[in-house]
């Protein structure tokens, strides 16, 4: 392009940017990201989406009935479907609890078909939008990538009265991003894994904050961490700028690396062994505020994890590894398509021969650092720290078959509620009786009660060392909403 031309472009788009940015500033002051904690759950957000690993498949209905059964009846679902046959099954499968009816007269469950197949849809709903509220609790979904790809999901309206969509450019979505009425919380990977696009076209090379630490000399430091802090400035003013930010692991970020200290031997940071001190939804969870009027964090500890192994025998380990593979059968398990038993998936995994929980036991050890730092940041900050058993997976090496997927015991990654007097956790059970009791246990003495919910043992299989969990499934709105006139005159899905 000819310098004129270019500098031409350049100078509308300088216009275009002054006269559109206030215009957006003042749509978004008026916008706040909902609560992840206060108040009653009045509708969950599912997606059915692709919970393939490889050529195997699980049945995530599974974990949908059983929250349904699990929550109070008033409580509303909206299940995003994709077009194919798989979906249609799943719908059938669920229709039962589309013919249970709201206290305003609606379907229970109501289906938002997207236009997308299910083994191309992103099944974590948490990480696909952040949802923003202004104050009359007009909805907007801030797509950020993660479900239809390449464009937003757009359609919410079909569903909620007047919602409207954007589309995002937040990296790693809700799931990494946290708020109470008064908090944002954000891990630093959101950060880090922001794609830089370039400017004025003059690069062609994708990069990120993380990319560019890695590049980094000593003295260039200081101004990079001013770019830095200019990303959390937008992302804090986009989401929730009337709210206190706080970035777990910013601190421990910089301290590292100024020293020279950082691990860069990953591509991305959320490969690293830092993974504890920045993605949040690994690790912490949002509680209520004490009598002191101390906000209550739940920070996963594999210490904790580790002891239960440790008070455990040879043959202790060995019978809970012999029984998860018949909760997987249970959980709907299948390779290509096919119905498997449990012998069949026993042979596969082979966990016993491997000793599964021997091996997560060595990987909680190495962990547990990064995780005591995380917590004892947070109390420096001025929350009071709950911790809770986490155990990671320890099978992430390559096996005869191909990749040995193993287990994340992820017991911070959970679904709370928070209101008049009721605190409430729903709690993913993984089937190891001994570490479910013991998570179980640990938010019953912060004042909780627990309602276990199944489904999560193929949610926490894993080739990497963190696995998702109930957090990460479920997007939820804790006012009551506007159901589009489709709703309310049909009265049905």
């Amino acid at each position: 392009m000819k310098p004129a031309k270019r500098r031409q472009k350049e100078i509308i788009f300088i216009l275009l940017t002054y006269l559109i940015l206030p215009i957006f500033g003042a749509s978004i002051q008026a916008e706040t990201l909902v609560s992840n904690v206060e108040g009653k759950i009045q509708v969950v957000i599912l997606h059915y989406g692709d919970g393939s690993l490889g050529t195997f498949w699980h049945d995530m209905t599974v974990f949908f009935r059983d929250l349904m059964e699990k929550m109070d009846k008033d409580v509303g679902f909206v299940i995003l479907v994709g077009e194919d046959e798989q979906a249609e099954k799943a719908r059938e499968t669920l229709n039962h609890y589309a013919h249970h009816r709201l206290p305003d007269g609606t379907a229970r469950v109501k289906f938002l078909k997207v236009k997308v197949k299910t083994k191309d849809f992103y099944p974590w709903s948490r990480d696909a939008y952040l949802i923003l509220a202004d104050k009359d609790r007009n909805l907007t979904f801030l797509d950020v990538g993660f479900a239809e790809k390449p464009f937003p999901i757009t359609n919410f309206n079909e569903v909620f009265a007047g919602a409207k969509s954007i589309a995002g450019v937040i990296h790693r979505g809700g799931g990494n991003i946290r708020t109470t009425e008064e908090e944002i919380f954000i891990g630093m990977d959101t950060i880090l894994g922001i794609t830089i696009p370039p400017r004025w076209g003059l690069s062609e090379e994708e990069e990120n904050l993380y990319l560019m630490a890695r590049e980094l000399k000593r003295e260039d430091i200081p101004l990079f961490k001013q770019k830095f802090e200019a990303y959390c400035r937008f992302i804090h003013k986009v989401l929730a700028a009337e709210k206190k930010l706080i970035i777990p692991g910013k601190d421990f970020f910089f301290e590292r690396l100024e020293k020279g200290e950082f691990p860069f031997k990953k591509k991305r940071v959320w490969h690293t062994g830092a993974q504890a001190a920045y993605h949040t939804d690994v690790y912490l969870g949002l509680g209520h505020r004490d009598e002191s009027g101390k906000r209550v964090l739940f920070i996963a500890d594999s210490r904790l994890g580790a002891r239960v192994v440790e008070a455990m025998s040879p043959e202790e380990r060995r019978e809970v590894e012999k029984k998860l593979p018949k909760i997987l059968e249970e959980e709907g398990f299948t390779a290509c398509g096919i119905p498997i038993s449990a012998e069949q998936i026993a042979q596969r995994f082979q966990w016993e021969k491997l000793k599964l929980l021997d091996k997560s036991l060595e990987k909680a050890r190495e962990v547990a650092e990064n995780l005591d730092l995380a917590s004892r940041e947070m109390e420096e900050l001025g929350y009071k720290v709950v911790r809770i058993p986490y155990l990671p997976n320890g099978l992430t090496s390559e096996g005869f078959f191909g990749d040995i997927y193993g287990i994340s015991f992820n017991y911070s990654n959970i679904l709370v509620e928070v209101y008049d007097k009721v605190r409430k956790v729903y709690l993913p059970e993984f089937g190891f009786p001994q570490l479910d009791e013991e998570a179980a246990q640990a938010y019953q003495r912060a004042g909780y009660q627990v309602v276990r919910v199944k489904g999560f043992v193929t949610h926490g299989l894993t080739t990497i060392r963190d696995g998702a969990g109930l957090d990460c499934l479920t997007s939820e709105i804790r006012f009551p909403v506007r159901w589009s006139e489709k709703f309310k005159k049909n009265q049905s899905n």
